[in-house]
């Protein structure tokens, strides 16, 4: 009895080993495969680490490139031609909440304000209609409608010579050919050329039209034209250089234009009342010294943020509205505020400025300036720490490069730090120059808008444009008719300013 339940107990035991055993077996599997399982985790959690990193990396890089691809002339430096299809309509105007149309008060402009003008502006051919009139009528009061027109009209002018005692004709050289054309019919070719943006081919077409092809001009006729009023201009053009040199500021800039299918630059230097424009192969300061006359201009010279004008002039003064654009192409993109902060800051100033030239004030007082200068240093602080502080790390180039820009002025002691707050600023402290570049960039618009219909096919048509289209601008600036003085060019009696 005694052995079977020892048996009992040791069978017992041996099936607790075996049990005990498998479990051990088991543990031990179970152990390897948590192992197994914990390196799975650890290169799962190492991948998600590398793809999240990756991920952020990429974040940035849409982003970036997202504000490059997105960036137009509203928002960076690109000229509007680069816009393509996308609508851009840039106005910072405050709305008044007036209703659009004339204002009470305001000077009106119908037609009928107009008749008086038209009738003493000279050359009118007046004709009058009577519709109706009838014995019995005759001397009622009849109402009156009129119609203001032009018509085109050919004229041929023939100039007889007779002999004088020594038995000469004293023919002028101007008269040497037989016949020719007038300073009318050139003038309105080049008009429509430089002035208006035509090609050859549309002027050609335009003054066949609508003298009913009793003119058909060619196209070297129309280059010949332009060369010839080009050389009578000189005069004008020295005189408008002279004063540019001897200004007070000139807007000055460049932009790229194709020459026979390579590109080629165009300079303007503008003020209130004269244009100068050049063609230049290069844009390069040796340029500069060739074509224009900076290397003796002792004034104000304002600019955008080229540094192509740093050597001359006595100082220099940043265009606002290019700051404002490149303030704009940071905030658009990137969630910082002060960079909008400082862009609202400097158009108040602006305004306040303009406020202040309407009522012929000169300069800020003391104190204002110096308030507006520690608004301006706190801002930019403040944008500073919004960099610092930046934890998700969106800090790009563009947005570095213009803080420092607009914190440290060219006296900096580090030369790696050095920017442009002292040229950006000066607008607050000389109300004679202008706060904007616009006056050159408008100056070489009609240039690009040239383009669109046609290419300058030699340098030296570039050069005919840029001298005619400098004293038309000059002439409009001047509120001087430029059709008159373009007439009064061919016929050798130059309209100086």
């Amino acid at each position: 009895m005694a052995s079977n339940y020892t048996n009992s107990l040791y069978r017992d035991y041996e099936e607790i080993l075996k049990r005990y055993e498998s479990q051990v077996q088991l543990l031990q599997e179970t152990n390897k495969l948590i192992k197994e399982l914990n390196g799975t985790i650890s290169s799962l959690n190492e991948t998600i680490a590398n793809l999240t990193e990756e991920n952020e990396t990429l974040k940035k890089e849409i982003l970036r490139l997202k504000s490059q691809n997105d960036k137009d002339s509203s928002n960076s430096s690109k000229p509007s031609s680069t816009n393509g299809y996308k609508k851009v309509i840039i106005n910072r105007r405050e709305k008044t909440g007036k209703k659009q149309g004339g204002q009470k008060g305001h000077e009106g402009h119908k037609l009928d304000s107009k008749l008086e003008q038209f009738i003493n502006s000279g050359n009118v051919l007046e004709r009058i209609v009577e519709v109706n009139k009838t014995e019995k009528n005759k001397n009622k009061r009849y109402r009156e409608r009129v119609v203001i027109d032009i018509k085109v009209v050919k004229t041929i002018t023939r100039y007889r010579y007779y002999p004088d005692e020594n038995n000469k004709y004293n023919i002028p050289k101007e008269h040497n050919q037989n016949v020719r054309y007038g300073s009318n019919v050139k003038t309105i070719a080049v008009d429509l050329m430089n002035n208006l943006y035509n090609s050859t081919d549309g002027v050609a077409r335009f003054i066949k039209d609508i003298t009913n092809e009793g003119i058909s001009l060619s196209k070297g006729t129309l280059i010949n034209w332009n060369n010839e009023l080009k050389e009578k201009l000189t005069s004008l053009i020295n005189k408008i250089e002279t004063n540019l040199l001897n200004s007070y500021y000139i807007n000055h800039d460049e932009s790229t234009i194709k020459i026979d299918g390579e590109n080629n630059n165009i300079f303007c230097a503008c003020n209130k009342f004269n244009t100068r424009l050049w063609p230049s192969e290069h844009k390069s300061q040796e340029s500069l010294d060739e074509v224009g006359f900076l290397p003796q201009f002792k004034g104000v010279i304002v600019k955008d943020g080229t540094e192509l004008y740093n050597k001359y002039g006595i100082c220099l003064s940043q265009c606002l509205s290019h700051i404002l654009r490149y303030l704009k192409g940071i905030y658009d993109y990137i969630p910082h505020k002060s960079p909008k902060e400082l862009s609202e800051f400097l158009s108040y100033c602006n305004k306040m400025r303009n406020e202040l030239i309407k009522k012929d004030i000169t300069s800020f007082s003391i104190e204002e300036y110096n308030s507006l200068i520690v608004k301006y240093n706190e801002l930019i602080d403040n944008w500073e720490k919004e960099l610092r502080e930046d934890t998700d790390n969106y800090l790009f180039d563009d947005e570095l490069k213009l803080w420092k820009r607009m914190k440290y002025d060219k006296k900096a002691m580090d030369s790696s730090i050095r920017g442009d707050k002292d040229e950006i600023l000066y607008f607050l402290k000389d109300f004679k120059v202008p706060s904007t570049n616009n006056p050159a960039e408008v100056a070489q618009r009609g240039a690009k808008i040239k383009q669109k219909i046609g290419k300058f096919r030699s340098f030296e048509g570039a050069d005919a444009y840029c001298i005619i289209k400098s004293c038309i601008l000059t002439y409009k600036k001047n509120n001087i008719n430029v059709y008159n003085a373009l007439v009064s060019a061919f016929d050798n009696n130059l309209v100086l300013i």
